[in-house]
């Protein structure tokens, strides 16, 4: 299950963009010593953040949404002929009209979707970054 959730340094990442919606994980950062954590529960006032190092963890459905609903940014990810997969990055309008030129195909294929989906996600993140 834990592969359906983005990783520690995509939290990190959504955490600095301003993503705080409620979710069913959250790495926490108890001890630096034991590093860090991915607890999952449906209460999570029991899993405040314990310090700054500790975040929210959305699953990737959630981040790709919220990337759409506060930034516009859609990714999606495509199977190619020679069964790897890779993915293409757009800005959408309120109208889910692609506005140019924000259209970005990757040039890499991964050898799985769940590679794909990371790199996707990263290339959504540095658009924002760099907006």
């Amino acid at each position: 299950m834990n592969k359906e959730f983005v990783n520690y340094n995509i939290a990190l990442e959504l955490k600095e963009l301003g993503f705080d919606e409620a979710c069913f994980g959250y790495y926490l950062c108890k001890n630096s010593a034991f590093g860090v954590e991915l607890e999952l529960t449906t209460n999570w006032i029991d899993l405040l953040p314990y310090d700054s190092s500790s975040c929210k963890a959305p699953l990737y459905q959630q981040a790709f949404r919220w990337l759409l609903d506060k930034h516009n940014l859609y990714g999606i990810i495509i199977p190619t002929v020679t069964m790897d997969w890779t993915f293409k990055t757009m800005t959408v309008a309120q109208d889910m009209v692609e506005v140019p030129p924000y259209n970005h195909v990757d040039a890499c294929d991964y050898s799985s979707k769940e590679e794909a989906e990371l790199a996707c996600i990263k290339k959504l993140i540095n658009l924002v970054k760099n907006k």
